[in-house]
């Protein structure tokens, strides 16, 4: 999602920073599934966060990789930022395939790519769990000139 910032504008000059990053770069494919928050306050899902999925329940929570419901396998990443309230359960879509820029994904946790989940790291884990996301450097274009 591109944002700018105005710097100056003095009415006769102006600077504006652009950022024009993305986070899902190409070849991306989403699936919807349910989040219910429980956590007893209002939860902010961030644009790249990494999900899992309960097995029980076919719910998905943020990831963590010392679940033991099935949520500590990556099944893909927020396709925006959204608030939901303590109670509420709302449809997400989740990107399952496809380049995505790692520099912008959030994994929860203190968690790494390099975090081992059952013998894997969870870099290895997110491009043989999901339907092919592939983490690339993708930071062209996200610094402003002349800086």
């Amino acid at each position: 999602m591109s944002t700018n910032q105005v710097v100056l504008n003095n009415g006769t000059q102006a600077i504006v920073n652009y950022n024009t990053a993305k986070l899902f770069l190409r070849d991306t494919r989403f699936i919807k599934a349910t989040y219910t928050n429980s956590t007893g306050v209002t939860v902010t899902i961030t644009q790249g966060q990494l999900f899992g999925r309960i097995s029980a329940t076919g719910l998905v929570i943020p990831l963590l990789s010392g679940a033991v419901d099935g949520s500590q396998f990556p099944l893909g990443f927020a396709a925006k930022t959204q608030d939901v309230l303590n109670g509420e359960s709302v449809d997400i879509s989740l990107c399952v395939g496809g380049e995505l820029a790692k520099e912008l994904i959030s994994i929860d946790g203190g968690d790494t790519l390099a975090t081992a989940i059952s013998g894997k790291t969870l870099g290895d884990r997110i491009m043989s769990d999901t339907l092919g996301v592939l983490l690339v450097e993708g930071l062209e274009l996200t610094d402003f000139d002349n800086q």
